[in-house]
């Protein structure tokens, strides 16, 4: 891991909040003058703790009114059935997240659609037909009372 002091975890906060902020923007917001805070900016990113910038829409706004939350058992473990399904699911769009997981399921998808009638399109002429799915359970997300993509930095 990369050590960090404490001006880079502020850089950090900052950009967080509004990646969107230039760097003499954030270099004021710290404290820290434009050069040293553009560079340390350029060192968060080729390490590689900065991954890049994200543009969050309102899903809502757009028309995707429902999030639907996957959970997908496998009928083989190996390698190749794993790789086979990962490849499959992330080519579908409205796919947000993949998440492997240990227990009684393998993966945990989150789905976005803009309606019920939408998912069981969704559900049937893509997600039942993913390779070697064995078994799924689904779970319609009521609200969403937090969602971050922030670190308690």
């Amino acid at each position: 891991m990369h050590e960090i002091d404490e001006t880079d975890r502020r850089i950090l906060r900052v950009l967080q909040a509004d990646a969107t902020l230039s760097v003499t923007e954030v270099a004021e917001r710290i404290g820290l003058s434009q050069s040293p805070c553009s560079r340390r900016i350029a060192r968060l990113t080729e390490s590689g703790i900065i991954q890049g910038k994200t543009l969050i829409l309102d899903r809502k706004k757009l028309g995707f009114n429902a999030i639907v939350l996957v959970r997908i058992k496998l009928t083989s473990h190996g390698r190749t059935a794993f790789d086979a399904f990962q490849d499959a699911v992330l080519r579908i769009p409205e796919v947000q997240v993949v998440q492997l997981m240990l227990g009684e399921y393998d993966f945990n998808v989150r789905v976005v659609v803009r309606d019920m009638d939408h998912f069981h399109a969704l559900l049937r002429d893509r997600l039942a037909l993913l390779p070697g799915v064995q078994e799924m359970q689904s779970s319609v997300l009521l609200d969403e009372l937090k969602y971050t993509t922030q670190l308690p930095l």
